[in-house]
């Protein structure tokens, strides 16, 4: 295996470990009955298509989002497909910051 073959395959993990924390996010939230969660879709943009999808989670701290690879898109599949919501316009540091304030009440 390359270098460059072993640094894609750590990336890979490394997405993936995130993506099932993001699952069991999501899951944690809509059971709980507080929160909405749901999929969306990027449009337009630089995005690759195979990483279009978004899943989203509504916390009373606000919105957070993330992308997922359409090789992760499994473990969403019980989220609903709502594009009538639209993405908010947090950016990275706030998607954080929002989380942990509400993992910090």
């Amino acid at each position: 295996m390359s270098v460059e073959d072993e640094l894609r395959a750590q990336k890979d993990a490394a997405y993936k470990e995130r993506d099932m924390l993001v699952a069991a996010l999501a899951y944690m939230a809509v059971t709980a009955g507080h929160f909405r969660a749901w999929r969306g879709r990027h449009v337009g943009g630089t995005w690759d298509d195979d990483w279009r999808n978004i899943i989203f989670i509504e916390l009373p701290t606000g919105q957070v989002s993330w992308h997922v690879h359409d090789s992760e898109l499994a473990m969403f599949a019980w989220l609903p497909l709502r594009e009538d919501i639209p993405w908010d316009g947090h950016s990275t540091p706030e998607k954080y910051r929002r989380l942990l304030e509400w993992a910090s009440r």
